[in-house]
């Protein structure tokens, strides 16, 4: 029988905290001899849909194991009281390639994404930050705050979201959650980046919400929601002057948009603006980004996918033959 895990059943089964570990993990040894991670395909639907399909495979060696993520992305749902992911993410061994398990897209994209955030911004983060800029108030606003309190002692949080009624149901309910932790709201993007150690932009902006100007010479930000060429959340002043970290090489070259467009207006190859991959920051253990503006260009790759799945599935396995 192949399983299929839903939301409920990843939750039983991993933590956040245990996910972060997941991708620490998973980037000490993610060298290219040890996966295949083809760049993510898409498929964008005309108007009026607006929607995309996306398509991610992935291979790693060490574990035997293959997957694939499909995907929809429609942003429009969130008016409909919908997620604007949804999809499936299937993983096959590779002795015959025989399916193994299936697993609910949107929980495993919501986990792992901003426990790769957390990962990179607990080498690059000033280790004393205290406070936490979050742009957007969706599914991954939620998770990025859980994810980043679990790697600094967060005290006070900058929100904005640009509508008000989704703000004010945020900060209402997180405060609940976090009763340790003061929830300011912000009028406007660049003042909650302006006020805080860390930032994570989470939005489905199209241009860029914030700019260098005013921020923080330490600050480290977790740029994840335009994974367009065409889109950014950034300017790129902020780009062009800060340290650049990446899931990897290949991916943020041709889809990322801060680096693409920010490579553009100074005619040059956007892998000229990346300082480290993600594999060479954790597998070094470098933490010298600390004292400097950084920025984390998430994509987010299949192999990170297929981490989350092998773990989730080893443990559902022990768990029925203890």
């Amino acid at each position: 029988m192949v399983h299929y895990f839903d939301h409920n059943k990843i939750h039983e089964l991993i933590s956040m905290k245990e996910c972060i570990e997941v991708m620490r993990a998973l980037f000490k040894i993610a060298s290219d001899e040890n996966i295949l991670n083809p760049l993510r395909s898409k498929m964008e639907l005309p108007e009026p849909s607006n929607g995309i399909m996306g398509l991610m495979p992935a291979y790693f060696k060490p574990y035997n194991v293959m997957g694939v993520k499909i995907l929809s992305i429609f942003p429009g749902n969130h008016r409909k009281g919908l997620s604007s992911h949804q999809g499936i993410f299937h993983l096959f061994e590779t002795e015959t390639g025989q399916l193994l398990a299936n697993f609910d897209a949107h929980t495993m994209t919501e986990m792992r994404t901003a426990a790769v955030s957390a990962l990179v911004t607990d080498y690059t983060a000033i280790p004393n930050a205290e406070s936490l800029g979050i742009l957007g108030t969706g599914t991954q606003a939620y998770s990025h705050l859980h994810a980043i309190t679990l790697v600094r002692e967060v005290k006070t949080v900058f929100v904005y979201g640009r509508n008000q009624e989704n703000l004010n149901s945020f900060i209402q309910k997180v405060s609940g959650l976090y009763p340790s932790i003061t929830f300011t709201k912000c009028s406007t993007a660049q003042e909650a980046a302006n006020a805080s150690d860390i930032v994570c932009t989470v939005t489905g902006a199209k241009s860029p919400l914030i700019s260098q100007k005013g921020m923080r010479s330490h600050v480290h930000i977790n740029a994840v929601g335009a994974w367009d060429p065409n889109h950014r959340e950034l300017a790129s002043d902020i780009v062009l002057n800060s340290a650049v970290i990446v899931d990897n090489y290949n991916a943020p070259e041709q889809q990322k948009g801060e680096l693409i467009l920010a490579a553009n207006e100074i005619e040059t190859a956007p892998k000229d603006l990346i300082e480290k991959s993600l594999y060479e920051l954790v597998s070094q253990n470098n933490s010298s980004y600390q004292n400097k503006p950084s920025i984390f260009a998430s994509l987010g790759l299949a192999i990170e996918d297929l981490a989350f799945a092998y773990t989730v599935y080893t443990k559902f396995n022990k768990k029925q033959t203890a």
